[in-house]
């Protein structure tokens, strides 16, 4: 069991150089629209909710269909199925302004066990059935970072596979499964995260603030196109600009991202 005593609204490191890259604003999926000045209150009661590490040394890759369960209004996030009081209470939008979306990796009844975007990472906790709709997505990516690629599937079938950055010795990216909980639009190509980013519920082993964020992980874009292929990163996943064109255009939030050694 884990103890959460930090309010959630956790933000992407983008959020934090918003204002000094013009990384803040842009567009969230289904017309939503992301600003540099969204907010997530978020109420936390000192209660356990449950984790497995769920995937944090699991290398079997997510499933060819997945459920993602999305709430429009505050979602009441329980320890266990079955529970009277809420151990917290999320927003029905990110930090950034996206639809809330979590991962489903178990059902109860009339109850969901959900991944949730908090420290530590595997962390779960479980929601109504009736609180929130469902979709089925096929989408899912794999990122490997022994081989430094990652990989879009499509009911299981490999989409693309492309070369990426990722964190350095000092930094690595953390391993497990995770999701997109934001998709940003930056409005420029040009900058360190390139066009696209997508904030992941991963947060980094290593640093629990960054550049005034949080040291969540996320796979972008970049300036740099001879990072690819490289250590090099804080823990994001840097691809190159095309690839995230790609991936903002087919990927849904909710998606399995499954980071492997």
């Amino acid at each position: 069991m884990r103890r959460i005593t930090a309010p959630l609204g956790a933000t992407f490191a983008v959020v934090a150089l918003a204002l000094a890259v013009g990384c803040g604003g842009g567009s969230a999926e289904d017309g939503d629209d992301v600003t540099s000045d969204a907010t997530s209150t978020t109420s936390v009661a000192r209660a356990d909710v449950t984790g497995d590490d769920a995937g944090a040394g699991d290398d079997a890759p997510a499933p060819a269909s997945s459920q993602v369960a999305r709430a429009d209004q505050e979602l009441a996030v329980f320890a266990a199925a079955g529970d009277g009081e809420p151990a917290m209470v999320l927003q029905p939008a990110t930090g950034f302004g996206s639809p809330r979306a979590l991962l489903v990796v178990a059902e109860a009844a009339d109850w969901l066990e959900v991944a949730l975007p908090v420290r530590p990472n595997g962390t779960t906790g479980w929601i109504r059935r009736a609180d929130v709709e469902l979709r089925a997505i096929d989408e899912s990516i794999v990122v490997d970072l022994t081989a430094r690629t990652l990989t879009l599937l499509d009911a299981g079938a490999e989409v693309l596979t492309t070369p990426v950055a990722i964190g350095a010795d000092g930094n690595p990216t953390p391993t497990g499964r995770f999701y997109v909980v934001d998709k940003l639009d930056t409005r420029d190509p040009t900058g360190p995260y390139g066009r696209f980013a997508f904030g992941l519920s991963a947060f980094s082993d290593v640093l629990t603030e960054f550049a005034g964020g949080d040291g969540q992980v996320g796979v972008h874009g970049t300036n740099d196109p001879s990072s690819i292929g490289q250590a090099v990163s804080h823990g994001c996943i840097r691809v190159p600009n095309e690839v995230a064109a790609q991936l903002s255009a087919t990927v849904n939030l909710g998606t399995p991202v499954t980071i492997l050694l």
